[in-house]
């Protein structure tokens, strides 16, 4: 109750650019990120099949520093 007034439950709702779930799940957050980056990368797309020393800059700085 807040303010005299029953809040309602739901199954999700987006705070600070995340996506909070009520069962804790990630699934919804990592489909939200993919679909955002996804048209980004394929502007990019050009230049990182022409470069091979920057398609390896880019997975260490990207993808392995992440693990």
């Amino acid at each position: 109750m807040v303010d005299q007034k029953q809040e309602e439950n739901v199954e999700y709702f987006s705070y600070l650019s995340n996506m909070i779930t009520n069962n804790a799940g990630c699934t919804l957050e990592i489909k939200c990120r993919t679909a955002v980056v996804k048209p980004a990368l394929n502007k990019k797309k050009t230049l990182f099949e022409s470069d091979l020393y920057l398609r390896k800059k880019f997975l260490k700085c990207y993808i392995w520093n992440r693990a």
